[in-house]
């Protein structure tokens, strides 16, 4: 029955992703994922994840690879369960953003053409009107969100969990709730540093107190058009094939790997990995527009494509395909702040008065790690159960106390990641910090130009997704994750 199983997995994934890849590459206009959940469907009906959850259950404990194949099997087939419950929904709802136009002076600009809008237009009042004409077309999708989160709720009960909260930590052997108090201590220990800097930055780069500071003016403030000069959009393939040759990396000769580059009106703004076939065909897809947050974002990505492009080909399918996502987002966050080191800029770009741009990456950073930590706080309540009446309103206010920025209702089903993916977030950036120091007290504070370096991680690349990050971790050496480097490498901010 397994080796079944694992071969049409197997194709349900590489069919998965090549639906993905080309739809928010902009090569498709309809994202048609629900003929490929019912090509597919015996793979996670309800009879299929209880078979699996017996044959783990049965098998001996001292079995330890078969029973974590097993559980990755579980866990794949579970979260393909919820999904399949929602498929029609999350097409229209993917269908909705492409189709909807945004009216504007000089003609109506896309729903995915809005956000770069709002992240490089220098005149305030501009960009919080194209954020509030955004912000109602995610309202016109608000109902068919709280329907598609109703019917996930729902789903999960069929499943045999009391909320939908309870099955992923059953699934993941993980207390959120236990994680959630972690992030409120994150969020009172970096709360005063975090608002000195973002008061003094704001007061310098926008001419606006933390008190007037709104969501527009957050994308705006992470993009930091100021530095757009030192990042220009042809530059960004340069930087990324020179810091791979820094590690003894050839990106030219990993054909396994293939970037995505060509501008297509519908294509995402934000540069991503589909990982189609394991390690066979990796897309890395960049729409070029420019400036530090495109660098970083595309780093992020391209740590994606080396982990999934580097994972052994015999490795089970179930080690390539479903893993602890916290691993990928280690490895892509060890790449994406590369930009934070001044040594790096400078080699690299050239940036060698980046002292101030360095702090505000820094700064950039600690707003995104307290952002997801308020969203992993909503999630916990949104899931768990209790009445979700108030849930916009508990979003606006939790977002707009641990970012400082005011932020509107609109989004609080937009900005909503499923199967708690903002606690694998999390971990990653804590694991990061850990995985950055071993780094540099193994190979020296250049460890991107050390091939040693390279050798290093493409060994641990190896091995896929067979290893959670806590397993890393403590693989390497580096002991338990916790939050207290990445605490105290904020706290310690100058």
């Amino acid at each position: 029955m397994l080796e079944g199983y694992r071969q049409d997995y197997t194709n349900f994934n590489r069919a998965l992703m090549q639906e993905y890849y080309l739809y928010y590459s902009g090569q498709k206009t309809e994202f048609a994922i629900a003929p490929i959940y019912e090509r597919y469907g015996d793979l996670f009906t309800s009879d299929s994840v209880a078979t699996l959850k017996r044959t783990f259950e049965a098998t001996p404990e001292h079995f330890e690879t078969e029973r974590t194949a097993l559980r990755r099997l579980l866990i794949f087939a579970t979260n393909q369960y919820l999904d399949s419950a929602v498929k029609e929904m999350t097409e229209e709802l993917s269908q909705y953003e492409t189709e909807t136009k945004i009216d504007w002076s000089g003609g109506p600009m896309t729903f995915q053409d809005s956000a770069i809008r709002i992240a490089t237009e220098g005149d305030r009042p501009t960009r919080s009107a194209i954020y509030d004409a955004r912000a109602k077309v995610v309202e016109g999708s608000n109902a068919l969100r709280a329907e598609r989160l109703s019917r996930l709720h729902a789903a999960a009960r069929d499943s045999g969990y009391p909320s939908y909260t309870a099955l992923y930590e059953a699934l993941h052997g993980r207390d959120y709730s236990r994680f959630a108090g972690e992030c409120e201590a994150l969020l009172a220990r970096t709360e005063s540093v975090y608002a000195a800097r973002l008061d003094e930055a704001l007061r310098r780069d926008l001419g606006i107190g933390i008190e007037e500071a709104e969501r527009p003016d957050a994308m705006y403030f992470l993009h930091q058009s100021h530095y757009d000069s030192r990042f220009p959009a042809e530059g960004i393939l340069r930087v990324y094939r020179e810091t791979m040759e820094g590690l003894g990396i050839s990106v030219e000769s990993q054909k396994n790997i293939l970037i995505d580059a060509e501008a297509r009106p519908h294509k995402s703004p934000r540069a991503f990995c589909a990982p189609v076939c394991v390690p066979d065909e990796i897309r890395l897809v960049i729409r070029p527009f420019g400036g530090q947050s495109d660098y970083q974002t595309f780093l992020h990505e391209a740590g994606h494509a080396q982990h999934y492009g580097g994972a052994s080909a015999g490795l089970a399918p179930e080690f390539k395909y479903t893993g602890d996502a916290a691993l990928s987002e280690t490895y892509a966050f060890l790449l994406n702040y590369l930009p934070a080191d001044e040594v790096w800029l400078s080699r690299l770009l050239g940036f060698t008065d980046n002292r101030d741009f360095i702090r505000a990456v820094m700064l950039s950073k600690l707003m995104a790690v307290r952002r997801y930590a308020a969203k992993l706080i909503y999630e916990l309540r949104l899931h768990s159960g209790g009445d979700a009446g108030d849930a916009a309103a508990q979003y606006s206010a939790l977002q707009t106390a641990s970012t400082k920025f005011k932020t509107g209702e609109s989004d609080f089903l937009y900005d909503l990641d499923d199967a708690f993916y903002s606690a694998d977030y999390l971990r990653a950036w804590a694991f990061e910090v850990a995985l950055r120091e071993y780094l540099k007290k193994r190979f020296g504070n250049q460890w991107w130009s050390n091939r040693r370096a390279g050798r290093f991680l493409q060994e641990i690349w190896e091995t896929g997704d067979r290893y959670t990050a806590d397993e890393m971790a403590s693989q390497i050496g580096i002991g338990p994750i916790s939050f207290d480097l990445l605490m105290d490498e904020f706290v310690q901010m100058q």
